[in-house]
């Protein structure tokens, strides 16, 4: 006769022993199907994230503001008038440019004098005030001039931004500046120093100056600045100009970005430094 503690025993040894088969031949089964290409990703995703963890800790994110400046018109513009009263003529404006001693026109006064009306410096023509034949005054305002700024000067640039956004300028900065020219289609990148900072917001009327007339500009900085701009001036000494870039004019749009501070990852995923 069976001893039917022995059966028991047995049978559980049995099953033991099939889980135990079971077990080892489940992990045979994860190893052979996770290698080698399963260890690889799974390398590649532990490196992800140490290195991640340390980026986070030691890294830093730079911190930017911008602004839109142009070529400052007040330095690279002038104005022709009139230089008696009489009927205006004007003659040497071929083609939209001056050119330097070149007369431009003449004014013949009420007893039939003629006088000369000269350009100072060669430029682009931007406005004419009076057409053919009109009638004028002394001193009235003829002719509107952009020049371009010179070669061998730092290029005088000034854009107009708010109060809270001045605060991330000053004095002695370097911002970095871009430019296309809008006739050649070719751009520049260089950099720019503040030089001069608005101690009271200005006028729209100069902001319309100072962008050489230009209404879209005007509107943007009020906009920007809500209404109360102030006005930032930069030199630029590296603008490429020549064969490597272009000379700018009074007006040329310049785009300004200004790097003030750099914050670690997780201090900005939780507001602060």
């Amino acid at each position: 006769m069976t001893d039917v503690s022995t059966t028991e025993v047995t049978s559980k040894d049995a099953v033991i022993s099939a889980r135990q088969q079971l077990q080892r031949s489940d992990l045979e089964n994860v190893l052979q199907t996770t290698r080698p290409r399963g260890w690889w990703a799974l390398a590649v995703i532990t490196v992800i994230i140490v290195v991640s963890t340390i980026w986070a800790c030691v890294a830093k994110i730079p911190e930017t503001t911008s602004a839109t400046g142009v070529a400052n018109s007040l330095v690279y513009s002038y104005t022709i008038t009139a230089p008696a009263t009489g009927s205006v003529k004007l003659t040497g404006i071929t083609g939209g440019v001056v050119t330097a001693g070149t007369p431009v026109g003449t004014i013949t006064a009420v007893d039939g004098t003629t006088v000369s009306i000269n350009a100072q410096i060669s430029g682009e023509i931007t406005a004419v005030s009076y057409p053919q034949g009109s009638f004028v005054e002394l001193g009235a305002r003829l002719l509107d001039v952009s020049i371009q700024a010179s070669s061998s000067s730092p290029v005088q640039i000034v854009a107009f931004i708010g109060e809270s956004a001045m605060l991330k300028y000053r004095l002695g900065a370097t911002v970095e500046i871009s430019a296309t020219d809008v006739v050649t289609g070719r751009s520049i990148y260089a950099t720019a120093t503040v030089v001069d900072e608005g101690s009271t917001p200005s006028a729209e009327s100069a902001l319309k100056d100072v962008s050489g007339g230009s209404t879209s500009l005007s509107q943007k900085w009020m906009s920007d600045s809500s209404g109360y701009p102030y006005a930032l001036f930069l030199e630029s000494k590296d603008w490429p100009m020549g064969d490597s870039g272009f000379i700018p004019s009074g007006g040329q749009v310049v785009s300004i970005t200004r790097t003030y501070d750099t914050v670690h990852p997780i201090s900005q995923l939780f507001g602060g430094k």
